[in-house]
């Protein structure tokens, strides 16, 4: 047994969230594992002080609304375990919506993220649709609305995203039109996708709240699938 307060390993945990659990925030979310945790009975490593908590890191908080087939949260056991046998203790005590996919050793840390791939579905498969949103997204500059900071504020600016916007496909879907983009993602350089949809939005007539957002993967600088 390892000495007290000592952690054995640390692991990341893979999940999907989907349905009604996009519509969870982030800091329920955290609540959310640290029960299921406890419920799956996983000898997890907690923090020392006054005030020690469950050990949770995950790698990038996700926007209210938003699907996602890749998300993270890293924890530190206090005993080795089959990770296998751990994924399935964890998946059965969370709700149906949140379904954990593996879980495994960190092989990047979460500051190595540098781009995410999403799918973005608008309610409608309107031809003109197709070509303006070709036609913004292709336009030498992409000028878009977004909350930076400011000092010790955040402020509205306007800022073009265009080198933000690594690669798009527009397609049909189920008579829907669907575009899947990659976006400049992490802690620095963070672009999110509701900025493309909003901008799309002014001058198409799409309402934007009727899109939907899907968070397919993640990626190193380098493309790596980041993991």
């Amino acid at each position: 047994m390892p000495e007290p307060n000592k952690w054995r390993s640390e692991v990341r945990v893979f999940y999907e969230k989907t349905g009604m659990a996009k519509y969870i925030s982030h800091l329920d979310t955290v609540h959310l594992f640290t029960r299921a945790i406890k419920r799956a009975k996983i000898p997890i490593w907690f923090t020392e002080g006054y005030n020690p908590h469950a050990f949770l890191t995950f790698a990038m908080p996700l926007s209210l609304g938003v699907e996602s087939y890749c998300e993270t949260v890293d924890i530190r056991l206090m005993q080795d375990e089959d990770l296998e046998e751990l994924a399935v203790r964890l998946d059965n005590a969370l709700p149906p919506d949140i379904h954990i996919s593996k879980i495994s050793a960190p092989r990047f840390s979460p500051q190595e993220i540098a781009w995410a791939d999403y799918k973005i579905i608008f309610n409608c498969a309107e031809k003109n649709l197709s070509l303006y949103m070709n036609d913004i997204l292709s336009g030498s500059e992409i000028t878009v609305v977004k909350k930076v900071k400011q000092g010790r504020k955040k402020v509205e600016k306007e800022v073009d995203i265009k080198d933000k916007i690594l690669r798009y496909i527009i397609a049909s879907e189920n008579g829907n039109t669907v575009l899947n983009i990659t976006l400049s993602s992490g802690a620095q350089n963070n672009i999110n996708p509701s900025l493309v949809i909003n901008k799309i939005a002014e001058g198409s007539g799409i309402d934007a709240d009727r899109a939907s957002i899907i968070k397919l993967k993640s990626y190193t600088a380098e493309m790596l699938e980041w993991e």
